[in-house]
């Protein structure tokens, strides 16, 4: 009996990760390190993957790199690049993501715009963002030594209204279409996932944040915290669905660096290394 039910167990972890393999491209380092809490602090490239409407924020043109080995997937890799162009109320981005695992890889690309058509006093905007998303799952093939990758289009949508200096608030649907490139061989590895979320900011030294992530009818909660320090480092920590979650963040002109980490329920730890290379920032805060 015990047997069966630690079968039971294992099997529905299993599921559960299938079901997920494309939705993990909205962990990126930030995110994961904050706890998940990241719709309404998304920016930058980056944001291709968590809220299309946060690419507006930061420099641009910039380009993100990050790197994971998901703990608990035998043979499991992580890998994400984006890049984002355009002015300081337009831009376009285009991202591309990874998962391999010893059964196969998944892959989703998603081609961004993102547009501020309301900017007030002392960084108040708000913004949207559309993206044309790909999403392809390996699947067995006629020929059992062989695989099949299949690919279904869909879309994601987002905005960020930040009405207030300290305060930003923001909502995000991913796959819209609902759509499942796996279909019954593979699970069903992306969901339909909505969003939303509102982040605090005190004294430009503190961010507290809060988001809901809804996906196959269950909702998840995540919070986080991110302080600044004397210098260009910032200090991230979290927690969403009983994981702790934590991390760092190097800031330079050019450069920024990010460690992250995401304790898992089955044990051990997700570590996320990130980079992101970008232009310095004019005086007015918005980028080249």
């Amino acid at each position: 009996m015990k047997r069966l039910l630690l079968l039971l167990c294992a099997s529905s972890l299993f599921c559960a990760r299938a079901e997920a393999r494309l939705n993990e491209s909205s962990a990126v380092a930030r995110s994961q390190a904050i706890g998940g809490a990241f719709v309404s602090l998304a920016e930058g490239p980056a944001s291709v993957f968590v809220n299309p409407a946060g690419i507006i924020s930061g420099a641009s043109p910039a380009l993100y790199v990050d790197y994971a080995e998901p703990a608990g997937v035998r043979g499991g890799r992580d890998w994400r690049l984006a890049l984002c162009a355009g002015g300081a109320d337009t831009r376009g981005a285009f991202g591309w993501y990874r998962r391999d695992s010893g059964g196969g890889s998944d892959d989703l690309l998603a081609v961004s715009l993102a547009h501020r058509p309301v900017e007030g006093t002392q960084g108040s905007f708000l913004s949207f963002g559309a993206s044309a998303t790909l999403g392809s799952a390996s699947v067995p093939g006629s020929n059992s030594a062989a695989r099949d990758s299949r690919w279904k289009a869909s879309a994601d949508a987002g905005v960020v209204l930040k009405p207030l200096p300290v305060v930003a608030i923001a909502y995000s649907a991913g796959n819209i279409a609902d759509a499942h490139p796996g279909g019954g061989a593979g699970g069903d590895p992306w969901r339909r996932e909505q969003r939303w979320g509102v982040s605090y900011f005190w004294e430009d030294r503190i961010v507290l944040s809060f988001a809901s992530v809804r996906r196959a009818g269950l909702t998840t909660l995540h919070y986080g915290i991110g302080v600044k320090t004397a210098v260009p480092l910032e200090l991230f920590s979290g927690f969403s669905d009983g994981r702790a979650t934590g991390g760092a963040r190097w800031t330079g002109s050019r450069i920024a660096a990010t460690i992250a980490f995401a304790a898992e329920k089955g044990g051990g730890v997700t570590w996320t290394a990130a980079c992101e290379a970008r232009f310095p920032e004019r005086a007015d805060g918005r980028g080249r």
